[in-house]
């Protein structure tokens, strides 16, 4: 088939890389949650320049090669979400902005942390955007920024960032945050039931899990040497990814407590593992402690599941997204030394609440998302 004959007509079409990981959850919610028909779906792929990523497929989605695709046959789609803005998809966003202003009633684009913390770097370097392989933006980037005008992203978070770094007052937003979780539906909805309908929170011993990612030693010691954290370490299971290189440094820290007498914590260092153990790792933790920028998605889906007390630094990114956009009641400290004991005690703390919240959001947003996807 030609590529500008092939049918799209009424399609919602979805661009994404080569290197792309989201779009497969996203698509899974649109379908599994908000009753999207997969035969609505079309994915285009385009070359990201690097090495692909092996990524599951939705069935019954059509997925397609970027340069198989014609302007006219796009124009005839109902809409048009990219999956970030960055120098590898902003070419096509302005070639088609290019072809045709009514591209712009089309095009939405997906918006994460990371993208708009890229932006607000450089922004800040240069009291305007400029192009910056490092970071990612290029003068198409750019250019999209100036025109574009829908961002799917939940407003309260992203609204003024995205008006500083772009100098516009006229963008628009699908106000809705993040709607699905680190597995698809079904096998997330599967481990919630298995983990944590029986679960109640403050019964038995805590566990801990000290970041959602690669943590730093010297941060884990900051925490290791509060006296609250020493007084609750024989009751307390330790969780975080510390590089091998660096494991030595703290077990000659927990050696040194010995000689002198005193407990040290019992600590499970976790090496990279498929999204399915690291969601069972997480559903058996009880405390999160969460560092300042990233893994608010494991955040919410932590809080989701009613699983336990979330500790942020006062006034970081996270502290900031997960408040004002989910409502999560969270532990919120200035310094590690600070945290007392009644993060793992749990004083007047219900973490159903939590989830209630985080649920509740979630319906609100993809009630939002129904209005594009229809």
């Amino acid at each position: 088939m030609s590529k500008n004959l092939m049918d799209l007509d009424g399609k919602h079409v979805f661009f994404i890389s080569d290197r792309d990981r989201f779009f497969y959850l996203f698509g899974d919610a649109l379908i599994a949650r908000l009753g999207l028909p997969a035969e609505c779906i079309v994915s285009v792929v385009f070359k990201s320049g690097m090495k692909p990523v092996s990524s599951p497929r939705l069935i019954d989605v059509a997925y397609v090669n970027y340069e198989d695709v014609g302007i006219e046959s796009l124009s005839k789609a109902k809409s048009l979400t990219f999956m970030s803005l960055n120098e590898w998809n902003s070419p096509i966003v302005k070639r088609l902005i290019d072809a045709h202003d009514e591209f712009l009633e089309k095009i939405h684009i997906f918006i994460t942390d990371d993208e708009v913390d890229r932006w607000k770097i450089n922004h800040a370097a240069n009291g305007q955007l400029l192009e910056d392989p490092s970071l990612h933006i290029s003068s198409d980037c750019i250019s999209v920024l100036k025109r574009v005008r829908y961002f799917i992203a939940p407003k309260p978070y992203f609204h003024d960032k995205i008006r500083e770094v772009s100098n516009r007052r006229d963008i628009e937003f699908i106000d809705a945050s993040i709607v699905f979780d680190v597995l698809p539906h079904e096998y997330s909805e599967m481990m919630r039931r298995v983990f944590c309908e029986n679960f109640e929170y403050g019964v038995g011993n805590h566990r801990v899990l000290v970041g959602t990612k690669g943590y730093s030693w010297k941060d884990l010691f900051k925490f290791l040497k509060n006296p609250v954290f020493q007084k609750y370490a024989p009751n307390t299971d330790f969780f975080c990814f510390i590089s091998p290189s660096r494991r030595l440094i703290v077990e000659a820290f927990g050696l040194y407590r010995k000689i002198i007498g005193r407990d040290f914590f019992n600590i499970t260092y976790l090496a990279p593992m498929s999204p399915q153990m690291y969601n069972s790792m997480l559903a058996s933790c009880t405390h999160l402690i969460l560092q300042d920028r990233g893994g608010a998605s494991t955040a919410r889906l932590f809080a989701k599941w009613g699983r336990g007390r979330i500790a942020v630094r006062r006034n970081s990114p996270n502290h900031t997204f997960l408040e004002k956009c989910y409502g999560v009641d969270l532990y919120v400290f200035d310094h590690e030394k600070d945290i007392d004991a009644n993060f793992f005690n749990g004083s007047g703390f219900d973490p159903i609440e939590s989830a209630k919240n985080v649920c509740a959001e979630e319906l609100r947003s993809l009630s939002v998302l129904a209005s594009l996807y229809s």
